[in-house]
C-alpha cells in the first residue's frame, strides 16, 4: 500500500478511513435549480428576461451594425453597456440593501410595451424599439423588485439610451451646421499654417496638393455624441456640485467641435504634405485619436472640478 493511501490513525487508536471523493451530483444541481425556480422573484426575473430577448431580438443586429461601423454616429456604442453595468455595480452595495417589494400592477404596462415592440420589430423601427427597450427594462425592475429598486438602477438603464438609435432626428437637423463650423476651424488653422487654403464651398477646402471635403460623417457630430455620453458618465460617477456639472455640460459640445476642427486641419496638413493616400489613411484613424483626446481633457477637467 502506498503512503498516500495508508489509513490515518485516529486519536483513540482506531483506524480512520480516507475521505470518500464525491463526484458531480447532477441530482443536487437540479434540486438547487428547482429551488431557485420556486422563488417568485427569480421566476419572474427569468420570464421577464426571456420575454425581453424575444421581443427585442431584432434590435441586436441593428445595434451591432451601428456599433461596429467606423463612420457610424454610434461607434462609441460598444462602451455604453459596460459603462451602464459599472454605474449599477458602483451602487450595488446600496441597491442590494433595499427591500424587494414587487409592484405587480407594472405587469400591465410592461405587457403593453412588449406587445407594441413586436409591431415595431416587424416594421423595422430601430428608434421606437430603442425607446421601448429602455421602458421595458425600467418596468421589469419595477415589477420584480419595486419602486426603490427601479429608481436606484435607473441611471444605468437610462444610460443605455446613449448608445441606441434614439437621436436620429436630432442628428439629421444638426449635421450641416456642425460640418460648417468644423470646416471653418480647419480653414483658419490651415491659413495660419501658411498653406494658402481656398474655401470653394462651405464644406470644401482646396489646397495645393489635396482637397478637403468635410462630409456628414466628419461633421464632428459623432465626436459630440460620444463626448456627451462621456460627460454624463463623469457626472454620474463623480457626483460633483451642480455648478461643476454645469461647467462639464457647457464644455462638451465646443470641445468636441474644436477637436474635430483640429483633426480636419491635421488631415489637410498630412494630405497636402505626404499625398492623398496618406491623408485618407490618417482620416480613417484620426477620429479615434480625437475621441481619446476629448476623453483625456474631460477627465482632467473633472479632476480639477473636485473628482478624486
Amino acid at each position: 500500500m502506498s503512503t498516500t493511501d495508508a489509513p490515518i490513525p485516529a486519536p483513540d487508536g482506531a483506524i480512520a478511513q480516507p475521505a470518500e471523493k464525491k463526484g458531480f451530483d447532477l441530482g443536487a444541481v437540479m434540486a438547487q435549480v428547482g429551488a431557485l425556480f420556486r422563488k417568485p422573484v427569480f421566476l419572474a426575473t427569468f420570464i421577464g428576461v426571456l420575454a425581453i430577448v424575444f421581443c427585442f431580438g431584432p434590435l441586436i443586429p441593428e445595434l451591432r451594425k451601428r456599433w461596429l461601423d467606423m463612420d457610424s454616429y454610434y461607434a462609441h456604442g460598444l462602451l455604453i453597456p459596460l459603462c451602464a453595468i459599472y454605474l449599477i455595480w458602483e451602487r450595488w452595495e446600496k441597491i442590494k440593501a433595499l427591500p424587494v417589494k414587487p409592484f405587480l400592477f407594472a405587469l400591465v404596462p410592461l405587457a403593453l410595451v412588449l406587445y407594441v415592440s413586436l409591431s415595431a420589430a416587424r416594421a423595422i423601427m430601430p428608434m421606437a424599439l430603442s425607446v421601448l427597450l429602455i421602458t421595458a427594462l425600467l418596468l421589469s425592475v419595477l415589477f420584480v423588485a419595486g419602486w426603490r429598486w427601479m429608481v436606484a438602477t435607473s441611471p444605468g438603464i437610462l444610460f443605455l439610451s446613449l448608445g441606441m438609435p434614439i437621436f436620429d432626428r436630432v442628428i439629421d437637423s444638426t449635421t450641416m451646421p456642425l460640418q460648417i463650423h468644423s470646416t471653418t476651424i480647419a480653414y483658419y488653422g490651415l491659413k495660419v499654417a501658411g498653406l494658402d487654403p481656398y474655401r470653394e464651398d462651405p464644406t470644401i477646402i482646396l489646397l495645393d496638393n489635396f482637397q478637403l471635403y468635410v462630409a456628414a460623417a466628419c461633421s464632428g457630430l459623432k465626436t459630440t455624441i460620444a463626448v456627451s455620453a462621456a460627460v454624463i458618465f463623469f457626472m454620474l460617477i463623480a457626483r460633483l456640485r451642480w455648478w461643476a456639472n454645469l461647467i462639464l455640460a457647457v464644455v462638451a459640445i465646443p470641445l468636441s467641435v474644436l477637436i474635430n476642427g483640429i483633426r480636419i486641419f491635421l488631415i489637410g496638413v498630412v494630405g497636402n504634405t505626404w499625398g492623398s493616400d496618406a491623408g485618407m489613411k490618417f482620416h480613417d484613424y484620426s477620429g479615434y485619436i480625437a475621441l481619446a483626446l476629448c476623453f483625456v481633457i474631460l477627465g482632467w477637467i473633472t479632476k480639477k472640478l473636485g473628482y478624486k
